[in-house]
């Protein structure tokens, strides 16, 4: 099967998925922005296994629709179905393409998403066959923009499972290290300066604090100005955030908003215990309360603080059934996985497209 991915950006965790789909034997094409904000990868694999196109500013006109349409695609997942050259493309598809919104937004009940509703029936579903959503929360909307029940692909997101995870950790180990991780872009909807604030009061409240290293970019990097016991890494890079999950104690999700929050599932795989807002999408999927760690308030810098200080009080042998209980968790899914379901849904619903009408 040919596949086309027009994307709004892309990450580590979408290198491997896709890698383990092109494995399958299937020929891939992606469009991507060239850049990201607030990221620093130093590059991307895909060119190994799969056409690429690349664009930077604003594409032109009709510029990734004559890429789409020279690659022939069977199936396209599309991000942003607003996005208006990725629209364009989708239009000039033939009837028989297979055509999928890729879609990870969770349902906030503000104004714009009132609007998406109201326009979907002319805007969104006479372009879409279906929709992929990584979470109930995703799903929830999806649903709301009249998309059936048989018309959805769950399990639309996954770690890099052959980058990040860890085998059994000790409760003594993960208690020694004393160290709070954060991998973050350092922006508004990260919660990047609630963290900043609440490290500041957890340190007030306690005798013997734990550090916090914070691996990341963004325009708040300089709340974390003089506070004591943090460490700031600026951008890693895959690999080496995989390396710093293995070596922390607990990892903190502080976003204001997150769709999903694929880090959430690395810090799982990786046997961390975890504290993160409950206004992140994989939360409910990697986060069992007073199990492996607790969910909390966004925007919320008293309840972090708390939480941080209740995380750090826990004993080794509870660490480590947290770590254990994480592990469990983060197993429900994997780069592998994820390429196995797309390869099976995307196969019979195109058939089930393609069969000839009775």
């Amino acid at each position: 099967m040919r596949i086309a991915i027009l994307a709004s950006g892309w990450a580590g965790f979408n290198d491997a998925a896709c890698r383990e789909l092109a494995a399958l034997g299937h020929e891939l094409l992606i469009v991507t922005p060239s850049e990201a904000p607030d990221t620093a990868y130093t590059s991307h694999a895909f060119t190994e296994f799969a056409q690429h196109h690349l664009w930077s500013g604003a594409p032109g006109r009709g510029e990734i629709a004559d890429v789409v349409r020279r690659f022939a695609p069977d199936a396209v997942l599309m991000h942003s179905w607003h996005f208006g050259p990725y629209r364009e493309a989708m239009k000039a598809l033939p009837d028989g393409t297979l055509r999928v919104l890729w879609m990870d937004n969770i349902w906030r009940n503000v104004p714009k998403q009132w609007l998406g509703r109201v326009v979907s029936g002319m805007w969104v579903q006479p372009i879409f066959d279906c929709v992929m959503v990584p979470s109930d929360r995703t799903e929830f909307f999806a649903r709301r923009l009249g998309f059936a029940d048989g018309s959805v692909i769950r399990g639309s997101l996954s770690a890099d499972t052959s980058v990040f995870g860890s085998g059994p950790r000790e409760g003594k180990e993960l208690f020694e290290r004393r160290r709070f991780l954060a991998c973050l872009r350092l922006v508004h909807h990260k919660g990047a300066d609630v963290l900043a604030h609440a490290y500041r009061s957890y340190r007030a409240q306690v005798d013997d604090p734990w550090t916090l290293t914070v691996a990341g970019i963004g325009p708040l990097a300089p709340e974390f100005d003089g506070i004591e016991g943090v460490e700031m890494l600026g951008f890693q890079q895959p690999s080496e955030v995989a390396e710093l999950m293995r070596s922390s104690s607990a990892l903190l999700i502080p976003s204001r908003v997150e769709p999903y929050g694929v880090t959430l599932h690395e810090g799982a795989v990786s046997g961390l215990p975890i504290i993160s807002t409950s206004f992140v999408g994989a939360a409910a999927f990697f986060v069992q309360d007073g199990q492996n760690g607790w969910t909390i308030a966004s925007d919320d810098v008293a309840a972090l603080a708390v939480a941080m200080r209740r995380m750090s009080d826990v004993d080794a042998d509870r660490l480590g059934h947290m770590s254990d209980v994480s592990r469990a968790l983060g197993a429900r899914t994997s780069s592998v996985g994820w390429a196995q379901n797309l390869h099976e849904q995307l196969t019979w619903r195109l058939e089930a497209k393609r069969q000839p009408a009775i």
